[in-house]
């Protein structure tokens, strides 16, 4: 099994999410320094993270892998300069639910709830810390073997990116074009409810499929369980056709 496969099956649990917030520091974007947290993993291993402040406007977090045998594997620091992460902060996650921690760093916010996030978990095999996911996102989490993005598209509109974890993506995930799926939500004007469609990209299209299981068709639901589930349109520009409709 290659150190992708190893890392992406580490996320195969229930939904765990992790919603993008602010920890460090409280938006003006000087450095608040914060003591080491630490956290044993299911594997043995200790996960720590410190944040430090070398200028008053930059953020240094540390972390450092420590494996069951008490050696130190793996250490890495993370940097943000305030100028362009005025919100932002470092936290331990624990994003599969299966007591394997993950790194959060998130970034500057927008005025929605649509933060920037990078995750770092561990390769237990090798005794590393990989980037595992870089995007923006108001929750990141897991469902059914599936990493999901999960944030606000517009005033009226939620959005998802999917990406199936047992598939061979190249590190880190979080690319506009390497997800497997989109899943769009939004309010239909002058009419109740709102619709809701699992797309697949094929090419310069993207075509509607059906959800790849009950467990995912639970994304619809972001505002009400009352949602009418577009059927898949295999042909292609059925997207394209619909957004003109």
């Amino acid at each position: 099994m290659t150190m992708r496969a190893c890392v992406l099956l580490l996320l195969l649990s229930v939904m765990a999410p992790a919603q993008a917030q602010v920890d460090a520091d409280a938006g003006d974007g000087y450095c608040s320094p914060r003591p080491v947290e630490q956290v044993r993993n299911s594997d043995g291993s200790v996960l720590a993270l410190a944040t430090e402040c070398p200028t008053p406007d930059l953020r240094r977090h540390v972390v450092t892998l420590d494996c069951a045998n008490g050696r130190r594997c793996d250490r890495m620091e993370l940097e943000q300069p305030g100028e362009y992460a005025l919100t932002g902060g470092a936290r331990i996650i624990d994003l599969g639910d299966d007591g394997m921690h993950e790194i959060e760093v998130t970034g500057s916010c927008g005025a929605g709830p649509n933060c920037e996030g990078d995750v770092y978990a561990v390769d237990p095999d090798a005794g590393k810390l990989v980037h595992l996911f870089s995007g923006g996102y108001s929750e990141l989490f897991t469902r059914d073997g599936w990493l999901v993005e999960s944030g606000r598209a517009s005033c009226c509109a939620w959005e998802y990116h999917l990406w199936n974890l047992g598939g061979n993506h190249t590190l880190p995930l979080g690319e506009y074009d390497t997800m497997d799926l989109m899943v769009k939500v939004g309010a239909i004007m002058d009419e109740e409810g709102f619709d809701c469609v699992f797309l697949r990209g094929s090419g310069d299209n993207w075509q509607a499929v059906a959800p790849p299981s009950p467990a995912l068709e639970t994304l619809c639901e972001v505002y009400d369980k009352d949602y009418r589930l577009k059927p898949p349109d295999p042909t292609p520009g059925a997207e394209a056709r619909r957004q003109e409709q």
